[in-house]
Order: structure tokens, then C-alpha cells, then sequence
């Protein structure tokens, strides 16, 4: 026997079958609406003998059965040849007997199914009852088995819940007379194979009326040709109803619980005597199976949204008091509770700055650190979680009691990692007889197929060393925790850099103000040493004279006073800000040239002195840039024989464009990249007083008032430097 045969035992083609139950017939016809096939039960139910042979239409069909109300085919027809979209149904009269007529398009076929109609009304009329016990109840699905037993009236009605690992348990019941409960009770994977499975999601209810029934052939038709899938009164696999014997029931039916597009689970319902639900019964039972979905999805959404305020509360908190405590091991330990019963774990352990703090129920320290050891070894992700993790057994061979955790690594960007601990939940799981497969060989077909189980006795296991499986919200919730942590951390770090940069350029600025105290400040001072010495050195000066240097002293001393107060108003504010105004240059570029000609005793400058524009911006600023960049035009060319500086002014576009030049020392193309550093020197100006502070300060003035400046210079032969003050609107 060769591997195809074993990995085909789950595959028994139950949808080409070519067979149907004895409870209905069923009519076939192609895409062009003519007969070709039928069930050999035809006759049975009273259909007219002409209404059916080959190659017989469909409207003739119809008309032949003599319906109350018409059919309109093509509305029923119309755009589903090639795939289910809905089932019309219609109440018929065959020799007085009423039927439900059935009539679909699938598989570019139309399928037409007839079966008796046997239920009572008054089921019908009390779906608002159905409802309302959904409502009421407590546990959704024991009121749907209940609802379900009262459309009915079958023995059991199980809710039998799929698995992740493809079993299922019952989990809500109702039986009645002396059956035994199955509540609680596992079934394998293999009791329901795949295939089953897959049309489970096709067509929503199925049912058997009498295990021991003999199937009825369908003529026409070769079975492997005619796609079943779809239709209710298809005939069960051979396998199935040995089961049900098995099981010792002689009916059963079966309502898909469909959730998200997912075959979620099943009610499952079984009869100890043959017994018939008829198509109405079905389709009230798949319309209450809905209703308990909604339910469900109601009261799971109700859930989810209170799990998302819980985590939005403690992100929240999170955010909040990063900024607020000093570290992180503070405003974690101030939500350990609530991340607790958030994830419903036992214990909390994490470390942070090397150090590790542990909350209730969780590893001693040196298991700890063994598991930290472990776990940085084996695991490279940043979040991870396991519900069976079997840990470091001790000499005893002890079960680690915490089989349950899940972790947040984020110690090589914050130092920080945290563990979340459940502890060990033993579980006795009872199974509807021992779940193992046998498979038998079936040489007509040459597939193996899983064997029909004889034994459904309680058969207990119990389950050690796990923990309750981590669901999606909580794992989705340790991720935003993750990035929660990370964010605020990183907000908090790229708020304290700000502040860095702020104190940096603070100090920086008052660096510069503090030179610009001591190399600015030289100019009127020097002006008031030389107008003092003349005074005392020179007797019998002039009224006139006298006035005039009293003046120039006033004006130095108010210029010294102006630039102290606004040096101790940026102090007090941190921040120096000033409201633009009109400033007139040429009030104080004569004063400039005075005090620089007598400071840098330069007897025969010669000054060219163009157009003077009047500039937007701070009065005390553009002196200390025309102080600077005059004064040193003054310096560099005081060794000349004729010293020659000059300014100008011009508007262009939207800025008043000031030149300055001098015939001085110059300088070369390499240095001018390097002219506006602080303390940098020129090699050719070491004969010259200075500091190499001035320029770097007329550089972070032209950036306060948004001016650009620029410098053209040739060795030995002057500089030019250019600065463009924006004109405000």
C-alpha cells in the first residue's frame, strides 16, 4: 500500500456521492433549462408522470405541477448559473399533499429539490420567544440548545465548539429521558474530516432522519459528475452513519454556527428513534443559530471595547507619568496591578537599569535570572509568549510552575525588559471514548478511511503543564504596550534633548554677549579714556569744546547702559526677543568712525560714505554688526599708507543691500570659508589687537535679524562683505 492511499483518508468525496436521502427527490436541468437527471424516488412524491423525462424544459416542468402562485425562473435565475447565491422556495400540492419545492442554480446546473411538509405552525409564530430567552439568558448557548430542542424536538442538542488544534467540546447542552450528558466532552479532529468541514460552510443545515434508511440513486447523471454540495437532501457518507449507529442514534441533524466567515462550531443534535425535521423546521433553526451569533458578537464586541478602555487607561498613565516620575521602574511599579488584571497573569517581573523588581506570583531570583539567561539566548524577537513553556526542572523533577509567560525585550534601547507569569492549570479533560484514529482500506476505491469509532465511553486525560493560552487582544495589547513604552521613552528622551539644545544655545549666546560685553564695550570706553585725558592734560579748553566732548561722553555712557540692560534682560528671559522697528544707521556710523579712528589711531583715513538706507530690526543689534564690521575695516587697514573704508546702500528685491569695503590686509578664498568661527584668527592679523570674537558676533546677530551675510576679499588687497537686510511688510 503505498503514502497516497494514507494522506487520501481524509478526503472521501462526499459531495459526488450521486445518491440522495429518502425523505425528497431531486430534479436536475442543464444551463439551457432542459431535463438530465433525476431521483428514481420521483414518482414517491406524487409528481405528475409527465412532468419528468429527458431532455423535458424547466418552464414545462413547472407549469406542470399546477403552483398557486407563479415562479418568475428568470429572477431566480438570473446571474447565479455559476455559483450558489440563494434558494427560492416555494409550498406545493402533489395530489393534495403539500411540499416544499426547492429550486437553486449551481455548478451551471439548476437543482430542483421536493420534500414533504411536516411542521407544525405554531413554531413558527414564537420567534420573538426564541429572541427574547437568547436574550435574557445568561449563557447564549445553552438558550440556543434549548431554543433548538423546542423547533425540534430532538433528544440532544449539543453546541459543539471547534479548537485552534481542530477538535471540539461540547459546551452548552440540552437532552432529555435518561441520556447521558455529554456536556464538557471532546471529540478528535478526525470525528468531523475536512471535507465535511468545508460544507459545513456551504450549506448551513443537514440532516439524517434514519441512519438505516436506504439511500435513493439519482439516474441521468454519472455520481463523480453531479456536484452535490449544495443540495439539503444529499445522502450521508457510509462512515457518518455507521457512526451515528455507533453512537447508538438513529437520527441526527446539524446547523452550522458560521462566525467572521469561519466555521466557529456546530449544533449538533441526536435522535434515539428515526425522526424528520423538515426544510421550514431547518431554516428557523439556521435563523435562531444567527440571531445567538449576533448575540455573541454583541456581547463579544461589548467586551472588546471594555479591554480597550482598560489599555487606553494605562497608555494613558503610561505617557503621562514618564514626564512626571523620575524613571520607568517608577511608573511601572505604580501599574503592576492594573497590568495584571489586564492580562490575567499571576506575577510580574522586570528590570530595568540592571536591577530587577518581581510582583506577586513569580520566579525566585535565581530561576529568574536563569529564564533571563535562557530566553536572551533562544529568543531574538521583541515580544514573545508561550503557554506550556516547561522551564529548569529542579532535582526533584518538579512541573515548573509557571508555564505561562510572555515577554517585552526592549533592554538595548530603554535598559528595560518585563516578564509576565501565569501559573500552572491543571486540567481533566474528558473525551467521548479514547481519541485515536484507525483507518480501513477500502479496495474499491483504493483510499483508506478513517474507521467509524465503536467506543464513546468517558475516557479522562489529564492535561499538565500549561497555562491558559494567551488570547489575540492580550498579545495585542503586549504590543502596544511595547510600542506605548518605547514612545514615551523616546518622547521623553527627545524632550530632554530639546531642553539640552536649548540650554546649549543659551550658554552660547550668553557666551557671546559676555564677549561682546568685553570686545564691543572697548570702543565707547576708549572714547571716554581719550576725551577724560584730554580734558585733565589740557587746560583752558573751550566752552564749545568742553560741550562737545561732554556730549560724545553722554552718548558713549547711554550706548554702554543700552547694551548692559539688553544683555540682562536676555539673562532673565533665557530667550533675548525684541520687536522690530526703524533703525537709522547713519545716526552712528560717524560716531563709529570717530571712536575707531581715535581707538586704532589711524590719523589719515579717508571714509567714503555712500547712500545710508534706514533697516528693520533692533536698534542695539545693528549698532554692535556696524561697530563690528566697521571697526575691524578700520583695524586691517590702519597699517596702509592711505587707509581707505567705505559704505553704501542700495535696495534690491526685498532686502536693503549695505556694502562695506576696505583696502586692509584681505585674505584668502580658504580662509573666508572659516571667517565667522568664534576665536578664529587670520595668520596675516597677528600683528592686530584682537580676539577673533568679532566676526562670529556680527554672524549671530545677522541670524537674529534674518539678514544674510557674505564676504568677497583678496589677499593684501581689502574685503567687501555684504549683508542683506529682509524688508518687513
Amino acid at each position: 500500500m503505498d503514502n497516497n492511499h494514507f494522506s487520501n483518508c481524509d478526503q472521501e468525496p462526499i459531495h459526488l456521492c450521486g445518491q440522495i436521502q429518502h425523505f425528497g427527490c431531486l430534479i436536475l436541468f442543464d444551463a439551457t433549462k432542459n431535463c438530465i437527471g433525476w431521483s428514481e424516488n420521483w414518482t414517491e412524491t406524487g409528481l405528475p408522470r409527465q412532468s419528468v423525462f429527458l431532455g423535458q424544459s424547466l418552464t414545462k416542468f413547472i407549469d406542470c405541477l399546477a403552483i398557486q402562485h407563479a415562479i418568475d425562473l428568470d429572477q431566480i435565475l438570473h446571474d447565479h448559473a455559476d455559483s450558489f447565491k440563494r434558494r427560492y422556495v416555494a409550498d406545493i400540492y402533489l395530489e393534495q399533499i403539500p411540499y416544499y419545492l426547492s429550486i437553486y442554480p449551481f455548478d451551471n446546473k439548476i437543482y430542483i429539490e421536493i420534500e414533504q411538509h411536516r411542521s407544525q405552525s405554531h413554531q413558527f409564530k414564537n420567534t420573538f420567544f426564541y429572541a427574547k430567552h437568547i436574550n435574557d439568558s445568561e449563557d447564549i448557548w445553552k438558550a440556543l440548545a434549548e431554543n433548538i430542542f423546542t423547533v425540534t424536538d430532538y433528544d440532544r442538542v449539543m453546541i459543539y465548539k471547534f479548537s485552534e488544534s481542530g477538535d471540539g467540546q461540547v459546551i452548552a447542552e440540552h437532552v432529555v429521558g435518561d441520556l447521558e450528558p455529554l456536556l464538557g466532552y471532546r471529540y478528535p479532529e478526525f470525528d468531523i474530516p475536512q471535507q465535511a468541514r468545508q460544507l459545513y460552510t456551504k450549506i448551513f443545515a443537514r440532516v439524517t432522519p434514519d441512519v438505516d434508511a436506504v439511500p435513493v440513486s439519482i439516474w441521468g447523471l454519472e455520481p463523480e459528475k453531479l456536484d452535490l454540495s449544495m443540495t439539503a437532501i444529499r445522502a450521508m457518507s457510509p462512515i457518518h452513519l455507521q457512526y451515528l449507529r455507533n453512537a447508538q442514534v438513529k437520527a441526527s441533524g446539524s446547523f452550522s454556527i458560521i462566525i467572521n466567515g469561519k466555521l466557529w462550531g456546530l449544533v449538533a443534535c441526536q435522535n434515539r428513534l428515526p425522526k424528520y425535521i423538515d426544510l421550514a423546521q431547518r431554516h428557523l433553526s439556521i435563523f435562531i443559530v444567527q440571531y445567538a451569533v449576533n448575540s455573541f458578537l454583541a456581547n463579544k464586541h461589548i467586551e472588546e471595547n471594555n479591554f480597550k478602555l482598560k489599555t487606553k487607561s494605562v497608555a494613558f498613565e503610561i505617557r503621562q507619568n514618564l514626564f512626571t516620575k523620575k524613571d520607568l521602574y517608577k511608573v511601572i511599579s505604580a501599574l503592576t496591578t492594573s497590568l495584571m488584571d489586564i492580562l490575567r497573569t499571576d506575577g510580574i517581573a522586570f528590570k530595568y537599569l540592571d536591577k530587577w523588581h518581581i510582583v506577586g506570583h513569580a520566579p525566585k531570583k535565581d530561576m529568574l535570572l536563569n529564564l533571563d539567561n535562557h530566553f536572551s539566548r533562544t529568543i531574538s524577537d521583541q515580544l514573545f509568549w508561550q503557554s506550556d513553556f516547561k522551564g529548569h526542572q529542579d532535582e526533584n523533577e518538579t512541573t515548573f510552575p509557571f508555564p505561562g509567560i510572555a515577554g517585552i525585550d526592549l533592554e538595548n534601547k530603554l535598559d528595560f525588559k518585563i516578564y509576565f507569569f501565569r501559573k500552572e492549570v491543571k486540567v481533566e479533560e474528558t473525551w467521548a471514548g479514547q481519541p485515536e484514529k484507525q483507518l480501513i482500506y477500502d479496495p474499491t476505491k483504493t483510499i483508506n478511511f478513517p474507521s467509524p469509532r465503536t467506543s464513546f465511553n468517558a475516557w479522562k486525560k489529564i492535561v499538565e503543564g500549561t497555562a491558559p493560552k494567551w488570547k489575540e487582544r492580550e498579545i495585542n495589547f503586549l504590543k502596544s504596550l511595547s510600542i506605548t513604552i518605547q514612545e514615551a521613552c523616546l518622547k521623553k528622551i527627545i524632550e530632554i534633548q530639546a531642553l539640552n539644545e536649548k540650554l546649549i544655545e543659551i550658554n552660547n549666546v550668553l557666551e557671546t554677549f559676555s564677549y561682546t560685553l568685553s570686545h564691543d564695550l572697548k570702543n565707547p570706553l576708549a572714547a571716554l579714556q581719550m576725551t577724560a585725558q584730554m580734558i585733565r592734560d589740557r587746560p583752558g579748553l573751550s566752552q564749545e569744546f568742553l560741550g562737545k566732548a561732554g556730549k560724545n561722553m553722554m552718548d558713549a555712557i547711554l550706548l554702554m547702559n543700552n547694551m548692559l540692560d539688553k544683555t540682562v534682560d536676555f539673562a532673565r528671559s533665557k530667550s533675548y526677543e525684541f520687536e522690530y522697528e526703524t533703525v537709522y544707521p547713519e545716526r552712528f556710523i560717524e560716531n563709529i568712525i570717530d571712536d575707531c579712528s581715535v581707538r586704532f589711531n589711524v590719523q589719515n583715513l579717508q571714509f567714503e560714505k555712500g547712500r545710508i538706507l534706514p533697516i528693520d530690526g533692533e536698534k542695539t543689534l545693528v549698532y554692535q554688526l556696524f561697530l563690528n564690521l566697521l571697526g575691524n575695516a578700520i583695524k586691517y587697514s590702519s597699517n596702509k599708507t592711505a587707509p581707505l573704508i567705505g559704505i553704501n546702500s542700495q535696495i534690491e528685491e526685498d532686502y536693503v543691500l549695505y556694502k562695506i569695503w576696505d583696502n586692509g590686509i584681505g585674505m584668502s578664498a580658504e580662509e573666508t570659508e572659516r571667517i565667522f568661527e568664534i576665536f578664529h584668527r587670520l595668520p596675516n592679523a597677528m600683528q592686530f589687537d584682537g580676539s577673533g570674537v568679532g566676526l562670529s558676533i556680527v554672524k549671530r546677530i545677522a541670524d537674529r535679524l534674518n539678514a544674510k551675510i557674505s564676504v568677497e576679499s583678496k589677499l593684501n588687497q581689502g574685503t567687501i562683505f555684504e549683508i542683506r537686510f529682509p524688508i518687513r511688510n
